[in-house]
């Protein structure tokens, strides 16, 4: 208990340079503010990568693309009569 209060009193001025809390003339305050940046865009970017992707193999395997090539199954042709 005496600890605790002692480091409330006494520990408050090391709390004030955390470069997170923006109180403090931390040097390393843009470089956490850069990393976190980095760290919230990049599972944006990847995700929209992988969507773009898979967008530009559907388009590349679009059904008018097959069926104007002639290789796209008729009713008259299916296994299934």
């Amino acid at each position: 208990m005496l600890t605790s209060l002692l480091y409330m009193i006494f520990g408050a001025t090391h709390a004030s340079a955390c470069a997170v809390c923006g109180i403090g003339e931390d040097p390393a305050a843009g470089a956490i503010l850069a990393g976190t940046g980095l760290l919230s865009a990049a599972p944006i970017i990847m995700i929209g990568s992988g969507v773009y992707y898979l967008y530009r193999q559907s388009k590349k395997h679009r059904p008018e693309d097959l069926s104007a090539s002639g290789s796209l199954p008729t009713a008259d042709s299916s296994p299934h009569k």
